[in-house]
């Protein structure tokens, strides 16, 4: 977790990330001729003397444009309608006074000039949602769907069958493209010219890092589920990682480059025109979803009246969508719309700078994976709407699928804190066990002594007597003997007390009795009082753990006069300082900057552990030091209740 000094400029580098990232193939789209010096068609003709296909040619411009009318299918001599500018919408043009439709059939027409090359070549257009067919000089050099005028005979789909032509000898090249819709209105993206060599390579590089990358997410998403499943029975579980793990992997299946993939197993074969509201609804949802996410994993909570607002929000946006005529959406809101999408994100990200010292443990984490996802979407939108030259369709998909990644990664964390504190606690419990037995053990003693003391009140009348007897016969030798019989009977070694603390003079008390068990010397010089900062629970722990290390060391030497515990505590500069120096055989096993224990047990081992992470509860301190043949631990704890003093600690 970052500290809270960083906070603020780490989010807004998330959002400068999404605005700059995701805009600057549309920027670089607006100046692509003015940056590439490449030409620009017009008036249904394009100069390519300067133009080279290495990198490909983007033939954009002003092209010819026959409505309804299918030039290479069903030739016939027409001029065109009107000359129109790829990439765009037909539906932005009018015939007659009237505005196209979104939907029918029409073939683009333009004239190459000055073009060479001795390679094959083809023409086509990388991740185009409609159905179309490319002639270059008259041969086929790619498809995609089913060209008809007919709507009911139209399928859409996004491969593309390429097909490698030779161009013929001649300095004017004809390129016509068929292409028919049920809804995207014409050649949107912008067709391009290149090597049909260089073109195959690319889309087998691509296809197996989407299969890797593919492979990746769903991972990540069994993560999630497996996880989740795992937690099932834990407060801690959360069902929104599953959830938008879900919504992710769909919506990646149904990216341009891959839904053919799975078009006909897992959308039952429907056209790809028709599964756009689908797509919608899942960016829609997977927004509205990433409320419950920042609640859950940031700490940042949305009331009741913003989750409504949202709510209504996107059913309106929706709505609009699926009732919008596709002209005029085509028209008006190919942009506007989907940005309306990521108003939540905005609005999400002014709630979470206010409240950005709320922010949980891996909160940032979280956040920058939003960013990415974010980032995917937005440039997603902006490539499939054809306002970036640059080929982004992986984009989305390697966005999303880092976007599982940290999900994934952050689900394992939740998990393995959930267990880590499920082992604590279990230890603490076994803990609390031995503390228990401990004091029971010192009141067991206690008791006797007390009962001791009654049976001695008891009898003290028969004892009078017995001294009145023998003193008035005169019998004095055997008045002395009785006395000196009685005095051992009724003088118990009393139990030592250490402070005023109970809890602390118990667990004192215990180890008091079971280190002259092991011949161990005990020294103790305490003065904690009864009220204390410290709760009762946490000086057990300090103090048990402390001591049962401390007797375990001393246990291991094997020169009995050498074994010591000293224990001191007190007040120094306010502070509540414990000090526990023992004696022990010189080795000590450390690892992870840490000591480390010889025992064997489940919760051996843990000790020091669970003690430092009490005293980082009131934000004390714990120290050791070791030289050949002594161990001692200091811990403070600040800010105490009661005044009191002690000698002697350093």
């Amino acid at each position: 977790m970052k500290k809270p000094g960083r906070t603020g400029p780490l989010l807004m580098i998330g959002l400068l990330f999404v605005i700059v990232v995701s805009h600057l193939p549309v920027v670089y789209t607006l100046f692509y001729h003015n940056l590439t010096d490449a030409p620009l068609a017009e008036k249904g003709s394009l100069d390519l003397a300067r133009g080279s296909l290495g990198k490909g040619l983007v033939l954009d411009g002003e092209w010819e444009f026959y409505w309804n009318r299918l030039l290479v299918t069903e030739p016939e001599e027409a001029a065109p309608d009107f000359l129109i500018r790829v990439p765009d919408y037909w539906s932005r043009y009018q015939i007659n006074g009237s505005y196209l439709p979104a939907g029918g059939s029409a073939s683009y027409r333009l004239i190459l000039k000055g073009l060479k090359a001795s390679c094959l070549v083809t023409v086509y257009l990388p991740d185009f949602g409609s159905a179309y067919r490319v002639f270059l000089d008259g041969k086929l050099t790619a498809e995609s769907g089913s060209v008809s005028k007919s709507a009911q005979k139209v399928f859409t789909t996004t491969s593309a069958k390429l097909y490698p032509q030779t161009l013929s000898k001649g300095e004017e090249h004809e390129v016509i493209i068929e292409t028919a819709t049920t809804r995207f209105s014409g050649l949107y993206m912008a067709p391009v010219l290149k090597a049909y060599g260089s073109v195959m390579k690319e889309n087998s590089s691509r296809n197996n890092l989407r299969l890797i990358l593919f492979g990746t997410a769903l991972f990540s998403f069994l993560v999630l589920i497996v996880i989740y499943i795992l937690s099932f029975r834990e407060n801690k579980r959360s069902i929104w990682l599953p959830v938008m793990g879900f919504l992710v992997l769909v919506r990646i299946m149904m990216t341009t480059e891959f839904y053919s993939f799975w078009q006909n197993t897992v959308f039952f074969g429907l056209s790809y025109e028709a599964t756009n509201p689908l797509m919608f609804f899942l960016t829609f949802t997977f927004n509205y979803f990433l409320i419950f996410l920042i609640q859950e994993l940031l700490g940042i909570l949305f009331t009741q009246r913003e989750k409504l607002v949202f709510l209504i929000y996107y059913a309106v946006l929706f709505l609009l969508y699926l009732f919008i005529p596709h002209g005029f959406y085509n028209r008006h809101l190919t942009v506007l719309l989907p940005l309306l999408v990521f108003a939540l994100e905005v609005y999400g990200f002014f709630k979470v700078y206010r409240n950005r010292q709320r922010m949980k443990k891996y909160g940032m984490l979280v956040y920058w994976g939003a960013i990415l996802a974010i980032t995917g979407l937005i440039t997603d939108c902006y490539y499939i709407n054809g306002n970036s030259y640059l080929n982004l369709s992986l984009s989305l998909l390697l966005l999303f699928t880092a976007y599982l990644m940290v999900l994934s990664l952050i689900s394992a964390i939740r998990a393995a804190n959930v267990y880590r504190d499920f082992a604590v606690s279990s230890a603490s419990l076994a803990q609390a066990r031995e503390q228990i037995a401990m004091q029971t053990e010192y009141y067991d003693g206690l008791s006797a002594q007390i009962n001791e003391v009654r049976a001695v009140r008891h009898d003290i009348r028969h004892f009078v007597n017995a001294l009145k007897g023998l003193s008035d016969e005169g019998r004095y030798e055997e008045l002395n003997r009785f006395l000196s019989e009685y005095a051992k009977i009724a003088d118990p070694a009393p139990l030592p007390v250490f402070c005023e603390n109970a809890v602390a003079n118990s667990i004192l008390g215990y180890y008091s009795l079971r280190v002259k068990e092991h011949s161990i010397s005990f020294q103790c010089a305490c003065r904690i009082p009864r009220e204390l900062s410290v709760s009762d629970s946490d000086l057990c722990v300090v103090l048990g753990n402390a001591l049962e290390n401390a007797m375990e060391a001393c246990k291991k030497l094997e020169n009995p006069d050498i074994r010591y515990i000293s224990v001191e505590a007190g007040n120094v500069n306010g502070q509540l300082l414990i000090k526990i120096t023992n004696a022990y055989n010189g080795i000590l096993y450390q690892g992870d900057g840490r000591y480390l224990t010889a025992k064997s047990g489940r919760y051996h081992g843990i000790g020091l552990q669970n003690i430092q992470k009490v005293v980082n509860t009131y934000n004390g301190f714990l120290k050791t030091e070791h030289s050949k043949t002594t161990f001692t631990l200091m811990a403070a704890f600040p800010e105490l209740r009661a005044d009191f003093s002690a000698e002697g600690l350093q």
